[in-house]
């Protein structure tokens, strides 16, 4: 039988908006590397390890946004462009203490597909979440459109065949929030069993 520590923890990670987040309020190095360290034991097709995380803190964060709004602006056809849109880009940053970047980098001989490498980098993602969660440290996964272009792909310096696949945003949150509650479909619902 699953454990109830493992099924609680599972249905009590929730997505911490930035705006519930208290920025002030710092992440421990030795925290930063349990995080990482939990990340790193997802699984892994050949084990590529494809996942790789560019964390922006302090004053980096301010540098982010202004990449994220160019790339927003450069990426996004005028029709199209909303002026919100790129303003809240420019804010959230700043909102968290910290936004790290999700990037996958690919199998180098390329014998993995693609979406296997996505697909693990996901899973060291989800491990990272549950780990956040465990200990009541927000998380939210954030992947606007800007974040997959070619734009925002130069701002973060990535290599040949590297993929950004949305940011982080890590921060504790705000004094008196209570931890969101959410609730799923019948699980069995979205099973069929051959056999």
């Amino acid at each position: 039988m699953i454990s109830e520590d493992v099924r609680s923890l599972i249905a009590q990670r929730r997505s911490i908006k930035p705006a519930l987040m208290e920025p002030s309020r710092e992440v421990s190095e030795e925290l930063w590397q349990q995080l990482f360290e939990a990340a790193n034991w997802a699984p892994t097709h050949g084990m590529i390890e494809p996942w790789r995380f560019k964390v922006y803190r302090g004053e980096a964060r301010e540098l982010l946004a202004k990449g994220l709004q160019e790339a927003y602006r450069v990426d996004t056809p005028a029709e199209e462009f909303r002026p919100e849109k790129f303003e809240k880009m420019g804010k959230n940053p700043l909102l968290a203490h910290a936004v790290v970047a999700v990037v996958m980098q690919p199998d180098p001989k390329g014998k993995v597909p693609e979406i296997e490498d996505v697909e693990a980098t996901a899973c060291a993602v989800q491990n990272l979440h549950l780990a956040a969660s465990s200990i009541g440290l927000g998380v939210f996964w954030s992947s606007p459109a800007a974040s997959y272009g070619e734009s925002f792909a130069k701002f973060l310096q990535l290599e040949d065949g590297e993929k950004c696949l949305g940011m982080l945003y890590v921060g504790w949150p705000k004094e008196g929030l209570e931890w969101p509650v959410s609730k799923r479909g019948a699980a069995m619902e979205k099973v069929h069993f051959v056999g």
